[in-house]
């Protein structure tokens, strides 16, 4: 029968109740690592989670790249950072990439391959881009789904080669990288819509590991509350508690935001409850605000748009490449401003209060990280 007592209370040390062997285990390396701030805790012992960590554990050992999906907040990155930690290149660099955040040509090609002096406007000197950084490790590349073709193209050579040719450059570099990729997006349908290549799709799935949702892994949110709910009483010196109705509540929850979206419902409790039981009206505003009520947030990112005018650049645009908003809140958002402007998307940048000049920028935004409804 697993156990729910609370993991830290009144040490700073973590228990190991919560923790799988394998957890165990990737927390030492961790700590040891990167030092015991950035240890990680992959706290949860159900047969959804002990599958995934099983797998890990088997394909870790090899060099071939790895394709990680899984729902936002479910810790794609956590599962790429334990593949690394377990397997050969342990020690050598670990370089994270996020794939949304390069967006323009040039910039996109420069932060992962590297560009040479004079190679584009700004660039005044030589640069090595995340490829030449791992070099002898593993890159990760999140949210790979929004990779530009341009970038695609170049991926896919490097994986076939293990070479590399930076903007610019007359000759290419070899590099000894493994591939760790990660997307919450549907790759098989961005490479039927012709979005994504079908060949590095090939490539980047040599071995593929499927990350469960909070809502299929039991009673792990239970664990996972408990040692949020430690950790800060360890920081903060105050032990607090969810009361019997919160419990419930939680426990009925299926959690769309997944784990991070938990840290967050234990963080407001903690912060908001006066005294050492928190009670639902503590944390349910949360809730209501969160990924999970998409219903109540969609119109209010609409109205924030339309009616109040805020730029749709910065309301949308870099919320979503922030990670801030996922595809079903703008998709969301389209549809709303679509329904008003009869289908016309012309129609629709008027709404938006975006210039006409925008369109194309517009279109391409939608087109290229499957944002139409």
């Amino acid at each position: 029968m697993t156990s729910y007592a609370p993991i830290l209370r009144g040490s700073t040390m973590p228990d190991r109740r919560g923790m799988s062997e394998t957890a165990v285990r990737l927390r030492a390396l961790s700590a040891e690592q990167w030092g015991e701030q950035r240890a990680l805790d992959m706290i949860g012992l159900s047969p959804a989670l002990s599958e995934a960590q099983a797998k890990v554990e088997k394909i870790a050992r090899y060099r071939e790249p790895v394709l990680i999906t899984g729902e936002s907040g479910s810790g794609k990155e956590l599962f790429a950072q334990a593949i690394y930690l377990l397997g050969p290149s342990r020690g050598q660099p670990f370089v994270a990439a996020n794939c949304p955040q390069y967006q323009e040509g040039d910039l996109t090609v420069s932060e992962l391959f590297g560009h040479t002096k004079g190679s584009f406007t700004g660039a005044v000197a030589d640069r090595k881009g995340a490829f030449e950084e791992a070099d002898g490790g593993v890159i990760f590349l999140d949210e790979i789904a929004d990779l530009r073709p341009s970038a695609q193209m170049m991926l896919l050579r490097a994986l076939s080669t293990g070479e590399i040719r930076p903007l610019g450059a007359t000759r290419s570099r070899s590099v000894d990288v493994r591939v760790v990729s990660a997307t919450n997006g549907h790759l098989n349908h961005l490479v039927a819509t012709k979005q994504f290549r079908f060949d590095l799709l090939f490539r980047l799935r040599q071995f593929h590991i499927a990350i469960p949702p909070l809502r299929e892994r039991g009673d792990d949110w239970r664990l996972l509350t408990d040692f949020w709910l430690d950790r800060l009483a360890a920081k903060y010196g105050v032990a607090k508690r969810f009361s019997a109705a919160s419990l419930k509540l939680l426990g009925t929850y299926d959690w769309p935001g997944n784990v991070r979206q938990l840290i967050g419902v234990v963080k407001t409790g903690y912060a908001m409850a006066d005294d050492d039981v928190i009670e639902p009206a503590e944390f349910v505003s949360y809730l209501e605000e969160s990924e999970g009520m998409r219903s109540a947030e969609q119109p209010s990112l609409y109205e924030r748009i339309v009616k109040q005018e805020e730029p749709f650049w910065t309301v949308v645009y870099e919320a979503f490449i922030r990670r801030d908003l996922n595809r079903s809140q703008v998709r969301g958002l389209i549809k709303a401003g679509l329904n008003a402007s009869g289908g016309n998307y012309r129609r629709l940048l008027e709404l938006l209060r975006l210039p006409a000049s925008d369109y194309q920028r517009f279109m391409d935004f939608l087109r290229h990280h499957d944002l139409k409804p």
